[in-house]
């Protein structure tokens, strides 16, 4: 879900304070574009949270299924879950819906475990090509030496994701 502050707002909003005028139109273009997704990359404070979340409330304005969430919703509905069957069906909607927005994703969530989860969910979303968008706070190209285990692995995941976007 869309953190409140964020709810219902567009691109009009967005562009009307941002600057980052290329990851906007870039966001735009996916907003169309369901074959691809996209890293979005930003320092904190550069509005990657709010780009994300217009996205997400744009999308859902086209009919699309959407379902936004941070990296710490992800990984305590996907690893920390103590009800089994509510864990499956979580799993189960964020591997079929089609766009998923994953917020947020910073070194605290990047141990084995939450990195094999979010390997495992960009695989099965690759696979069944379905549009993912995951912001995080530290470049694409530090993923593999903050990532315990698999860092590499899903640095070429997240790199597959399509477009590369990046917030100053």
């Amino acid at each position: 879900m869309v953190p409140m502050k964020y709810k219902g707002l567009g691109f009009e909003r967005y562009d009307s304070d941002a600057y980052n005028k290329e990851a906007v139109k870039a966001m735009k273009a996916l907003v169309a574009d369901t074959a691809k997704g996209a890293f979005v990359y930003g320092p904190p404070g550069t509005g990657k949270s709010m780009l994300v979340a217009v996205f997400a409330n744009e999308k859902t304005k086209t009919g699309t299924d959407t379902m936004f969430l941070t990296a710490a919703e992800l990984f305590s509905e996907t690893i920390g879950a103590a009800n089994e069957t509510a864990r499956i069906k979580f799993t189960e909607k964020a591997e079929m819906i089609p766009c998923l927005v994953v917020d947020d994703l910073d070194a605290a969530h990047l141990n084995q475990e939450a990195g094999e989860t979010l390997i495992g969910l960009l695989k099965v979303r690759e696979g069944k090509k379905l549009q993912t968008i995951v912001a995080s706070k530290f470049p694409l190209a530090d993923v593999p030496a903050k990532t315990e285990g698999v860092g590499e692995e899903l640095h070429e995941k997240l790199e597959a994701l399509g477009e590369h976007i990046v917030l100053k």
